[in-house]
């Protein structure tokens, strides 16, 4: 009888220690990026103005990250994750390839962030076990970076340059003065 309680207590022992290493691993799912996810960022691209659009529309590399940028919004998960280092790329390249008139403070502090946040969303690709949400956020971290990118080249476009505000302050002078006779 002994023996047989015995045999019981080590075998509920042993039943308990195989329940909580079974817990700990249910703990530490390992999250797999998955190819036929739907998810997508609901965050909507923003336009570029008409006459930003007119001004770009030469500048194939920023025509390229315009591109690439619609496709990664509309991607899931595992496709940014896969497609992570043509992003980074493609910002990289844009930066290098300024023109003049876009080479200013305003602009580059832009791209500063937008390469910020591709090179967090490469360190994220890198990690042993990657975390959906956490792309997703990433990705739409960048979305964002790029929207703040469109709101500064829209605003540039409609800056009115110095050669043509003095033009217009000379005309609003010569238009106050009275006629001489």
């Amino acid at each position: 009888m002994r023996i047989f309680l015995f045999l019981g207590i080590i075998l509920v022992c042993f039943g308990c220690q195989g329940e909580k290493t079974t817990n700990i691993q249910g703990k530490d799912p390992v999250a797999k990026l998955d190819s036929l996810s739907k998810e997508k960022i609901k965050l909507n691209l923003l336009k570029l103005s008409p006459e930003a659009e007119r001004s770009l529309e030469i500048f194939e590399d920023f025509q390229n990250l315009r591109s690439f940028i619609t496709v990664l919004r509309n991607g899931n998960s595992f496709y940014v994750n896969k497609h992570v280092d043509s992003i980074d790329l493609l910002v990289s390249t844009f930066k290098e390839n300024l023109s003049e008139d876009l080479n200013i403070n305003t602009i580059n502090s832009r791209i500063s962030v937008l390469s910020t946040e591709t090179g967090l969303l490469k360190l994220l690709s890198e990690k042993k076990n990657k975390d959906s949400d956490m792309v997703m956020e990433a990705n739409t971290r960048l979305i964002k970076a790029y929207n703040s990118l469109i709101i500064q080249l829209n605003e540039l476009s409609l800056a009115i340059p110095e050669n043509i505000e003095k033009e217009l302050l000379r005309e609003l002078e010569d238009q106050e003065k009275p006629p001489i006779k």
